[in-house]
């Protein structure tokens, strides 16, 4: 464990998941010395991740039940991790959802929940860590994209709502990184490819979603581990050099 005053804190939204990869961001970012607040909607899933947290990196860890699509949910939760943690170094927002639907089967319903948790979560909660980062004297944002905003491929059919909420992301992310620059507040988004982690499910991923993933280079999908590791190096690298640029940590897959 790092002495206090070296140490950080970092916000890691959707981290609760036990295969996700929020959890392993939130890990990676702890062995980095950071204290973690787990941001998500389950609470067995999130007080189980601030327990392996605190178990297997010594970082202090907390559990914040947010609905990040509300913004007094998220309004709160910046308030408790200030009053708990002291400060906010790393707000890596990673949760989303996925529903594959064709554009002509769209519904109002699903339009809208894809866009609040996709879209306006993410833009709520770098709202509300901005005014925290600018007064200790910067921070970094990191914002979790898709592989398919560079491009959807056949097998990907479905997708277009799922990667029109994450390109609106995208854009937020560079209009981010220019806005707030002069804070030394730095903005970048990580772009992952296929994963194994049964994005969606309640259950652990299975043999099935590992062959999903044969398109990659190495035969198979990326471990969340692997994304987490990008994810973390965009959060702590001291360079000011990645502000506003989008990394694809897809494993080799370029979708043009």
């Amino acid at each position: 464990m790092l002495p206090p005053m070296e140490r950080k804190v970092a916000i890691v939204t959707g981290a609760a998941r036990p295969w996700g990869m929020g959890r392993e961001i939130a890990l990676g970012l702890a062995r980095k010395g950071h204290d973690i607040a787990v941001i998500d909607v389950r609470d067995d899933w999130g007080h189980a991740a601030v327990q392996t947290i605190s178990q297997q990196t010594g970082q202090k860890a907390v559990y914040v039940k947010t609905d990040i699509a509300r913004r007094c949910d998220v309004e709160s939760m910046v308030a408790g991790v200030l009053q708990e943690l002291g400060q906010i170094d790393v707000l890596v927002n990673n949760a989303a959802i996925v529903q594959t639907q064709p554009i002509e089967k769209m519904t109002d319903e699903l339009l809208e929940r894809m866009f609040a948790i996709n879209f306006r979560g993410t833009a709520l909660c770098c709202q509300a860590v901005i005014e925290p980062m600018r007064r200790q004297g910067g921070g970094r944002i990191v914002n979790i994209g898709s592989a398919i905003t560079a491009g959807p491929t056949p097998p990907l059919r479905g997708l277009g709502l799922y990667a029109a909420t994450k390109g609106a992301a995208m854009a937020l992310t560079k209009v981010l990184a220019l806005e707030l620059a002069p804070d030394n507040i730095m903005v970048t988004m990580v772009s992952p490819g296929f994963m194994h982690t049964a994005q969606g499910s309640d259950s652990p991923p299975t043999d099935q979603d590992f062959k999903r993933g044969r398109r990659q280079l190495m035969g198979r999908p990326l471990y969340p581990a692997e994304v987490a590791d990008v994810v973390v190096y965009a959060a702590t690298c001291p360079s000011h050099a990645i502000t506003g640029q989008t990394i694809h940590a897809n494993g080799g897959v370029i979708l043009v």
